[in-house]
């Protein structure tokens, strides 16, 4: 089989493809050697059996001493009050009168009972227990089991004197009645939620309108969504508890009423 004569443009990158191989041995022959890199110079290494005497750093408390800015004297420590023992004088007695002389009785002449004559007896009057001191008042009228408004209880709704402990056995009984109404939503991180509400009460313990909202916190973003519901049992369980059972003597005190539903209350 014949060969194929070359066109003229393989022809001439033949040609050129052959010269640049020419010149590129020729430069590689008449190129001069690079000349070899230096060794590196030998380290010398001595092994002496001598130590020094001395340190080679500083001191340090004379370091210290130099750097170290001098200010001022110290302050002189401050002045130690001893309190002063105060007298206690000494109680004063007030001198009692001598007790009157009891008047001496005559004794009386006692007629002799007809013959035959039954003795009738008035009827003793009905025992009263001594009353208790301090919030008895408060705790009679929850243990008795009246409800505020019932007839018959004329004596039990008039005013009386709210002290530190009548108000902190209310504020536990309404806490009692609303616990039993109480049901928390459930989630994660519910028990971060704390919802406030007020309401007012009549008399006789029922609402005296809709309960209201004043504040709720603790809100995250894995409990947002349950925030709503956090609320609405809250007004629930207001709901259910009313009428509350209350002693009316006191109503002064718990006419209006405010309380913070949390995870404490389920304790």
């Amino acid at each position: 089989m014949a060969a194929l004569p070359l066109r003229r443009e393989e022809s001439l990158g033949l040609g050129l493809a052959l010269l640049g191989h020419a010149a590129l041995l020729v430069w590689l022959v008449w190129q001069r050697p690079a000349p070899p890199l230096p060794l590196p110079e030998r380290m010398e290494v001595t092994i002496s059996d001598e130590t020094g005497l001395t340190a080679a750093t500083p001191d340090q408390a004379e370091a210290a001493r130099e750097t170290g800015p001098v200010v001022g004297t110290a302050p002189p420590p401050p002045a130690v009050l001893i309190p002063l023992p105060v007298p206690v004088s000494a109680p004063v007695t007030m001198a009692q009168p001598p007790p009157a002389p009891a008047p001496i009785r005559q004794p009386r002449a006692v007629a002799p009972a007809p013959p035959k004559a039954a003795a009738k007896l008035a009827p003793s009057p009905p025992h009263h227990a001594p009353a208790k001191p301090g919030s008895a008042a408060f705790d009679n009228a929850f243990n008795s089991g009246i409800p505020a408004g019932k007839a018959g209880a004329a004596a039990q709704n008039a005013p009386a004197a709210v002290t530190g402990a009548v108000r902190s056995s209310l504020a536990n009984e309404v806490a009692r009645q609303l616990k039993r109404r109480w049901q928390g939503p459930n989630g994660l991180d519910v028990d971060k939620l704390v919802t406030t509400l007020e309401w007012d009460l009549d008399p006789d313990g029922s609402l005296a309108g809709a309960p209201r909202v004043l504040s709720q916190g603790g809100i995250t973003p894995a409990n947002q969504a349950q925030a709503g519901r956090h609320k609405e049992q809250a007004i629930k369980a207001v709901r259910l508890a009313a009428p509350f059972a209350l002693p009316p003597q006191f109503y002064s005190a718990w006419h209006h009423l405010r309380f913070t539903f949390d995870w404490k209350i389920n304790q």
